[in-house]
């Protein structure tokens, strides 16, 4: 599978590599992760596991894991910008991906362009608008008992 990705993916992602049995990685920009996901789907990896994020300081890294046969898990990573996180959907070509998608935004701040439905899925409408919990910066603002002791 490795080598059938290697030559899949040749101007789409880096080359990519296996970081443990059955697993393989690689990495693409936000510009060609459409590209990649309809690459990877059409060497076998057709179901969407899961799609992750993590605050990496300058970039927040959003990673799609997708099931190739035999149980070999594929992640793509895409590095989005941490000032203007940007990421083209991937709803259309992987239906799945919409809930995903609309809780990295809540969490991470991500914004998926063009996603159907954006609105929030895990945080309150009331929510405070450029507050990502789950950015290593993030510190919740103290309540009114706190700010007396």
């Amino acid at each position: 599978m490795l080598e059938t990705l290697k030559t899949g993916l040749r101007d789409l992602a880096e080359e990519p590599r296996r970081i443990a049995p059955r697993r393989l990685a690689t990495r693409a920009t936000p510009e060609k992760v459409r590209d990649a996901i309809r690459a990877v789907q059409s060497l076998g990896c057709r179901r969407l596991s899961a799609i992750s994020a993590v605050d990496m300081g300058e970039t927040i890294d959003v990673i799609y894991h997708t099931c190739a046969p035999g149980g070999i898990l594929v992640s793509i990573r895409v590095p989005a910008p941490r000032k203007d996180p940007k990421v083209p959907t991937v709803t259309d070509i992987m239906p799945a991906a919409s809930l995903y998608e609309r809780e990295i935004h809540d969490l991470f701040g991500v914004v998926f362009v063009g996603h159907p439905d954006p609105r929030r899925l895990m945080l309150h409408e009331g929510w405070p608008e450029g507050q990502y919990p789950l950015r290593k910066d993030w510190k919740p603002a103290a309540t009114e008992g706190e700010k007396h002791a």
